[in-house]
This record gives structure tokens, sequence and C-alpha cells, in this order.
């Protein structure tokens, strides 16, 4: 399909709502296809090889504003552009309606004294357009975020969060910014890292926070040990006490975050999935093996029943295909903006915005309330833009209820190597005969009570702003409300009111602290449930509740109907003590309805998994009464971890106690459970009354439930076990499969004979792959000559797996390079994972024989610019056109597949490539030949030493009080706590260098085009 056809397709997706095409779209039309015309190579990415050589350079801002496509009845305006206004990277308005502008001029290196400056736009005569710019402060050295209040402005430029004061509003700051917060992270990614800001309805100041640039964040010279970990998600701050918290954390990189009219979070995601329902306390996807989320076994999805791409096809190929353009354009986000501005048309009133990276877009979500939460369904783009340099960040919405929405103006993704500088756009999106900002608006010449008057507005930009300064004078000494209180409480105990107003009148009231804990009890018998749940979450904001507000939450949750209000009520145990937790958790574990809610079951089991630790019996009781019988599977893992800890006592019977009176459902739960924690554990102390359970476990009617006893009987040492475990290992009429995982297991039993049972596995074809994986566990002068005596019998994948054992541990590696060296084995047996594997082993005479024998390691970096500039030279636009697809495919799954992801096919290891900016020749090759130069946290090598001398180098996927799971190039690994000797930190990627060396020009060419174009 051309490019032409493809465009034409939005048109009826952006009428849908709206009824036939306008006049205005008609033109629209008829001038994107002279745009695609002039500028097809944008929309194609097999032509344009190097973006920052071939695209052409940005519409000017007026003519961008008037080829966007957009629905019936609304405009694009220029509010301000280059050079007014560049790289801007966040904004906020104030109370009177000007614009800051946070503008990252050093992006994307972090310096240690920036250039980074504050910048304000004011329309002076109410046309809709600045006309007046002010710098306000320069020198931040990296900034993310931005957000006026309380008598100035807070900005966040890691590795610190920063005020500077402004008191008298005037545009000259009072004093130097005074550094209220520092520990954040900012090495480790360019983008991925610590943004902001939103008031939040609660009076706090609420940001975003990536995965892999982790902070440690506390005031000024707070020590290490008293400092607040955070590795994504999203955190908030308290402008007066000066707290910082963990609101709730997973996600990948959320870049925005809104509150709808109810008062819940939400965020969309730079990364997929894109859009997140953030409860309180809340564990989110992906997990990474983050330690906030050590004990979260599962974790919350997105809330999106869509995504924004064709996973067929890569996310960044814009205009290709109508699904392409009908799904919305990309996976990347920023800017969520929750539409109550009052102004669009009904149908986008409460609607998710979101600015598309890579699709040039603006698109927009519906949200629809679903049991405790909610869902998001896709809708009609707002915005697509005509211009190939539009990438949308942050949207806001002003007081006329229109939105301003920031353009980076760009042609990169947020993986380029060579942003622009210079440039930057901030449009108005207008809906009819728009207003425009009045000149003379000033909530701060506002007086209490006409800020009350606000709250009733039916734009929330005026509720928002009026609450704010509200919270600002009750701050200050010597606060008269006047009739403020009088005015909130008669609108929150009115039935009449809608429960929107109510809330409002609440959020007012608890920010003037005004809100009691009487009152906030009171709420709980509310006929109003979202009344309720805001009561709920007010009354736990103290970080000491009194034994009356827990009896208060106890009786509610006894017989609470509403899954909205159970979930603040799961929530809020999170910030009880954890010995006032039970009374409150035990009628919430009751509603069996619940098990199939998205949220409900995992946000209670975070609430209540602590309670093994105050009493584990109790906790197990607990979980034995539970209706829902997730929390069953999570608390017999959880009294596993804990018991196998440190702190625990290596005792398995109280929990095999509670399996001796389950019935056959629940005692799955308790299996499931219990195998999760002490699969491929050893030498586990035999509990007395295991055998009775045993039994019964090999009477059930599920298979799973058969097989996963077996093992943890194996783990125990149970003779039974063993015996039955040996059987399925020599029943040559059994599958391969069943056989194998029999084997793996004796192997994680760690019985004496088992050097001997590996040496007969090594002679069975079928079992021989496993035994060479057993091999490695043990220490045996016999191992390196049995594996190279059948070499020679070797399939290539057993040979795979022989070198990858013979590496780990000094003396087979000496045996196998040995039989390097007498061309017993060939180089190319050795993978430059391997090689890195022995290096890794610390002994020099290894070092010096593999660097004689296979090679370098590791690339001196002038070499790896030599390689960068020869495949620059080579793979020139003509030479790319001869590819052969078909070959790049087979080295894509001979080289890459095993690791990658890419359209829905290969392997989890390493990052999906599917998202990634693979059009840029440029971009692949930085990776492919230096693949260490900037890797992300999730994806950095660990070193594991054991104390039996074996050597594994891998990725740390789980951590656990008793074990971690490492992934190697070819499968995971369980390692015993008990037996490592030291776990060291790798700066280097799992992906090993060399991969294009061992390639002809043709077939890089071959795989290079084929990563551009699946």
């Amino acid at each position: 399909m051309g490019a032409i056809e493809v465009l034409t397709t939005a048109i009826p997706q952006l009428t849908a709502e709206g009824g036939c095409r306008s006049a205005a779209l008609e033109r629209r039309l008829t001038l994107l296809k002279h745009f695609i015309a002039l500028w097809g190579l944008v929309f194609f990415p097999a032509v344009s090889i190097h973006a920052a050589d071939q695209t052409p350079g940005p519409l000017s801002a007026e003519e961008a504003a008037r080829q966007a496509v957009l629905p019936p009845g609304f405009r694009l305006q220029v509010f301000a552009s280059e050079p007014e206004v560049v790289q801007p990277v966040s904004f906020c308005l104030d109370d009177a309606g000007r614009v800051f502008v946070a503008e990252a001029l050093n992006y994307g290196e972090w310096r240690p004294t920036g250039r980074d400056r504050v910048t304000v736009l004011t329309d002076r005569d109410g046309d809709g357009r600045s006309d007046e710019r002010r710098v306000f402060y320069e020198g931040f050295n990296y900034i993310t975020g931005i957000e006026v209040g309380f008598g100035g402005v807070w900005v966040v430029s890691p590795p610190g969060l920063y005020f500077v004061p402004d008191r008298d509003h005037d545009l000259v700051p009072d004093g130097p910014p005074e550094l209220l917060f520092d520990g954040f992270g900012h090495k480790e990614s360019r983008h991925n890292l610590v943004n902001g800001f939103t008031w939040g309805p609660d009076g706090w100041l609420y940001g975003g926070h990536g995965r892999t640039s982790p902070s440690d964040v506390g005031r000024p010279g707070t020590p290490a040990d008293e400092r607040i970990h955070c590795d994504g998600g999203v955190y908030r701050i308290h402008p007066t006490r000066l707290v910082f918290e963990n609101f709730a954390d997973g996600t990948t990189n959320p870049w925005g975050v809104d509150f709808n009219e109810v008062g819940e979070c939400f965020v969309s995601n730079c990364v997929n999935p894109h859009l997140f329902h953030m409860v309180p306390g809340g564990h989110y996807e992906p997990w990474r093996n983050r330690p906030s989320s050590l004990y979260a076994y599962e974790r919350l999805p997105t809330i999106a029943d869509h995504l924004h791409y064709d996973t067929s096809r890569p996310h960044t190929m814009r205009g290709e295909t109508e699904a392409v353009l009908a799904l919305g354009g990309g996976h990347a986000h920023c800017g969520t903006l929750i539409y109550q501005g009052g102004r669009f048309p009904p149908e986008y009133h409460q609607s998710v915005l979101m600015c598309n990276v890579h699709g040039r877009r603006i698109n927009r979500d519906r949200l629809q309330p679903r049991g405790s939460g909610y869902v998001a369904t896709h809708a009609p783009d707002l915005m697509i833009a005509a211009d190939p340099w539009f990438m949308g960040v942050t949207l806001k919405t002003g007081p006329d209820g229109n939105v301003l929405v920031s353009d980076w103006s760009d042609t990169g993704e947020c993986h380029t190597y060579n942003p622009q500088v210079g440039t930057g756009r901030i449009y108005r999106l207008c809906y009819g005969d728009a207003p425009t900002t009045p000149p003379t608006l000033d909530l701060r010449r506002a007086s209490n009570e006409q800020l009350v008057e606000q709250f009733w507005h039916e734009n929330d930009w005026f509720v928002t702003h009026a609450r704010r300064l509200l919270q600002e004078r009750a701050a200050k000494p010597g606060w008269q409300p006047g009739s403020v209180v009088t005015t909130l409480r008669q609108v929150l105990e009115d039935p009449s009111r809608s429960a929107v107003h109510r809330l409002r009148a609440l959020w007012g009231l608890h920010v003037i602290g005004e809100a009691s804990t009487g009152q906030l009890v009171d709420l709980l018998a509310s006929g109003e449930p979202t009344l309720r749940s805001w009561g709920i979450r007010l009354l736990v904001e103290s970080p000491a509740p009194s034994d009356k507000t827990v009896a208060s939450l106890a009786r509610l949750a006894l017989g609470e109907s509403s899954p909205v209000v159970r979930l603040s009520l799961a929530s809020a145990l999170q910030r009880l003590p954890v010995t006032l937790r039970w009374d409150v958790a035990e009628p919430l574990m009751r509603h069996a309805g619940d098990e199939s809610d998205s949220n409900l079951p995992l946000v209670l089991w975070y609430g209540i998994e602590p309670l093994v630790e105050d009493n584990p019996g109790r906790f197990l009781e607990l979980a034995g009464k539970s209706s829902i019988s997730r929390l069953r599977h999570f608390a017999a893992r959880r009294f596993a971890d804990w018991t196998l800890s440190p702190r625990g006592q290596r005792e398995f019977a109280p929990l095999i106690t509670q399996m001796q009176g389950a019935n056959a459902d629940d005692l799955r739960d308790w299996i499931g459970g219990l195998w999760a924690a002490v699969r491929g554990l050893p030498r586990l102390p035999l509990p007395a009354n295991w055998d009775d359970v045993y039994s019964r476990c090999q009477e059930h009617a599920d298979p799973v439930v058969r097989q996963q006893s077996l093992e943890i009987a194996v783990a125990f040492g149970a003779p039974r076990a063993v015996a039955d475990l040996r059987r399925q290992v020599s029943d040559a009429g059994l599958s391969r499969e069943i056989r194998t995982r029999a084997l793996e297991f004796l192997v994680s039993a760690r019985h004496p004979d088992l050097p001997q049972q590996l040496w007969d596995a090594l002679q069975d074809p079928p079992l021989r792959e496993a035994a060479l994986r057993g091999l490695a566990t043990i220490r045996n002068p016999q191992v390196a000559a049995r594996i190279l005596e059948l070499w020679p019998e070797f399939t290539p994948q057993e040979k795979a797996v022989a070198v990858q054992t013979l590496s780990s541990r000094v003396e087979t590696a000496r045996s196998l390079l040995n039989a390097l060296e007498e061309q017993q084995i060939a180089r190319g047996d050795i993978s430059a994972f391997n090689a890195r594997q022995m290096s890794a082993l610390g002994d020099r005479e290894i070092n010096t024989r593999l660097t004689a024998l296979w090679g370098a390691v590791r690339a001196t970096d002038p070499r790896k610019k030599e390689r960068l500039a020869r495949y620059r030279k080579v793979l020139s636009p003509e030479f790319l056109k001869s590819a052969d697809l078909e070959s790049g495919a087979r080295l894509f799954d001979r080289l890459c597949a095993n690791c990658h992801r890419l359209a829905e096919q290969g392997g989890a290891i390493g990052p999906d490539l599917t998202g990634t900016n693979r059009r840029d020749v440029d971009y692949l090759l930085q990776n492919l030949v230096d693949p260490s130069a900037e890797v992300a946290r999730d994806y950095r090598l660990s070193i594991i030493e054991t104390r039996d001398g074996r050597t594994v180098t891998g990725i740390e996927l789980e951590r656990s009080p008793s074990r971690v799971l490492l992934q190697t190039d070819a499968r995971q690994v369980v390692i015993p706590l008990q037996e490592i000797e030291s776990t060291s930190p790798s700066d280097t990627s799992i992906m090993p260098e060399g991969q294009l060396d061992q390639l002809t020009e043709d077939q890089v060419r071959d795989l290079i085009e084929f990563l551009r174009k699946r």
C-alpha cells in the first residue's frame, strides 16, 4: 500500500465519532498528499539509511499547525516556536496562566555544570500566542521536570531536586536554587530516569521514575542506610513537610502522571505496555528483579486492552501499513493528560491523552470502570502530525480549557545518538472558536472564598490551582480560613451534590488541615463508595494510625460491598504497622468474588506478605482460610522463602500441617507455592509429616501436583522420591522431556552418587545434553576427560553445552584450551560468551592462553572505532538495496534469536528488538560492534563464584533469601545461596562482541537489512 493510500485511511478514523468528512478535512488530506510527495522518504525507512544525513528539516511551526490532521471542530495553533523555545522537555502553568518551560539543552549528556534553563512564556495580549519570553534561571545540568507552587519553582535535575524561590512572582529568583533532595540516579540512561511533576488532589507533588537509573533519595546529608530506594514507578513529595515516598513501583519508564475526577492516578509508559492505573503501594509489570518487589510474586498489569502498534511490524515504521495508523503509531508514550477542561466535546471528558513519540501523534484512550479499577479502550487519535519532526512530550490543560502540547522537534527516537539542538515548539490544541486566557487572569489575587468557588468549575485547571493556593495559605502562620471550612463541610455532607464535588470538598479540607480523624471515620459510613475510599486513604496518611482508626477499617472490611473500597482497604494495609494488619486483612481475604479482579488479590498480597515474620503460624492459618486461591499459593512460597532465610528456622512442618487438612483444590495451591520456592534447592530438611502429604499428592487428579510434589520431595531428600526419579531417568519408554526433567532434579538434589548417574546419562543420547549441564555442578577430576572422550559424537548443540560446562571451572577450562591447542576442537566451537566466562575465572595462565589460541575477549576502543567506520562505509544505501532478506533471517535465527525477540518471535533474554530504533543503521552498528558501551541495568552480567570453584556468568533474574536465578546465554540456572562464595557485577552486556567479525560483508548487509525491515 502506498503512503497516500495509508494516510487516507487515517481520515475515517478521525471522523468515526463525528460523521462524514468535513471540507476542512478534505483540504487537509490534499495537503497531506502534497506533503507525502515531497517528504516520502520520512515515511519509508527502507529508503532513508542515515536519518541524521537525509531527513529533511522540520516544517515551519505555522505550516505544521495547518497541516496537522484533527477531528472536526479542532484546530492547532502555534503558542511558541524556536528560537523562543528550544528543547522543551517539560512545562507547567502558574496561577496566572504563564507557561514555565524546562529547556534541556544538555540532553543527552549529563555534565557537572549545566546550561539547562527555565524560561517563562506569557501571552500578554490574549491572542493565544506567546509574546514575551523571560529566562527565569539558567544553570541546571540535566533538567527533567518542573512545577510551580508554594512561592517558587520545583525542578528535578538529577541527581538533585531543587526549589527556586520567587515568593513575589516577579520572575526573578529570590536566591539560588535550594537543594531539597539528592541521590537521584542519572548515570545509567539518557532518558529512563526521574521526571515530574503533577500536583495530586491530596496536596502532594507527584512524578515518574524510570527503572534503569535507580535512586537512593534523601534530604542532603542523609546517611546511606536511611535513604529511600526508588527503582521505577511513581513517587511523591509533600511540599511543606518535605517527605519523599514511593507511591507505587514498577512499569518501565513512566513519563507523565495525572489524576481523574475521582482522584485515581494514571501514568503513560515510554515503553510498552502504555497505560497503568497506579494504586498506592502497587507493584507493576515488568518486575526486572527490583529489590522493592522481592516478594511481589505477581505484579499488576496494564489496564489497556490494546497496543498502539502492530506486533508483526517494527514499532517505528510509521505510515507503512494501515494497521500502524489504526492502532496508534508506536510503543513509546509521554505526557499523560486526563482531559477535564470542559471545552472539548463531551466524549473527550475523562479521556486519557498521550503523546505517541514514534507515531508523531496524540493517542486517546477511554477509561471504563471495571471491578476495583479500570480498563482502557482505544479511541481515535486526537491529532496526527504532518511534520516529520513532531515529537510530543508534555500535555497540559490551560485555563481556557484547551490543551497545550510541547514538541521536542527532532527526527531521532529515544535511542538516538545524535539529538538535534535548537528546536522546539509549543502548540495550543483548540476546539471551536476557543477563547484564550484573559491577560488579567491571576488566581493569586482571589480571596479564600473566591478560591473555594473555583472548586466547582468545569475546568479542572481552576480546581487544582485554587486548591493548591488554599493549601499554601493554610501553611503560613496566621492563616484565617474565614468561611472556607464551613462551605467545604456543607458540600461534603450534602448528599444532593455530585460525588465529584463532594470529593473536591474533602480534598480541600484535607490540604488545609481541616479533615479530622473523626470526620474521616464518619465518611466510612457514607453511601458514596468514592468517599469511603478516600476516607480510608486519608486516614492512613498519618505514619501512626490510632487503634480506633484500625478498628474502624476492620469493621468496614467485614461487610464492604464495593470492590473500589475494598481496594483502598487492601492498599491501606501497607501503611499500617504490621502487627495491626491482621484484623483488616482477614475479612478482605474472604471475598471469593475478588479472585478474578485485576487488582485486589495482588494488592491484598502486598499488604499481608510481611505478616509471616510477625507470626508464621498465624500467617499460614490466615492463608488457609482465604477464599482467594492465589493468596494461599503466595503464602506457601513466602513462608518457604522466610524459613530458608537467615531469619528463619529451616522448618517446614507448619506449612505441611496446613496441607494435611486441605481439600484437593487448596492442596494444589499450597504445593504450587512451595514448589516455586524450593525448586532447584538441595538438601532441605525433611519434615516429619511430609510422607502423608506426599502420598496424597501422588494420588491427586492433577498431574502438575503429582510432578511438583515429586520434585519437592527430591529437594527434601526423601528416599522414596529419589527412587521414583531414578526410575524415570532409566525408563527408556518415557518421553525425553520427562526423563530429562527427572535428571535435572536429581542433579539439584546433589546426592553422593550423582557423578555415576551423570556418567551413565552421558552415554544415553536422549539424556546427553542434560548430563552435560549437570556435570557443571560437580567438581570431579574426570569431568573434562569424560566429555572430551565423547566429543566426536556430540551434536552442535551438545558441543555448545559441553563448552559451557568446561569453561566454568579453572581445571576444566585448562583441559578445554589443551583440546583447542591440539585441534581436537575448533576455535569456532568456543563462542564469545564462553571466552568471556573463561576470562572471568581470573586465572592468569588461562587468560594468556585464551588470547593466544582464541583471541582478545574484548576489543580496544580504537579497534571498535575502526570497525564502526569500516561498516559505515561498506553499508551504503546502494549496497543495502541488494540485501538477501532470507539470508538475513537465517543469520538472525543463528546469531540473535536465542536472546532477542523480534515481531513476536525469538527469546526473551535480551531486550525486545521490535520496539528499538532499528531503521537507523548507525544505531544497529553501535549495538552490534560495541554492545557493552551502554548497557541497561537489567541486562548487565553478574559473575557468580561458588564455594566449590565453579564460575557462572549471566543476568540475575531473581534473588530470594535462598537462591539466585541466573540467565546464562542458553538457559536459566538456579544457584542455592548457600553455595555462593561471591557475586561480582559487571558493566559488560550479555551480548558478546565480535558478532559481525565472523560474517562476510554480504552477510553483514543481509543481517542489517533484515533487522531494519522485519
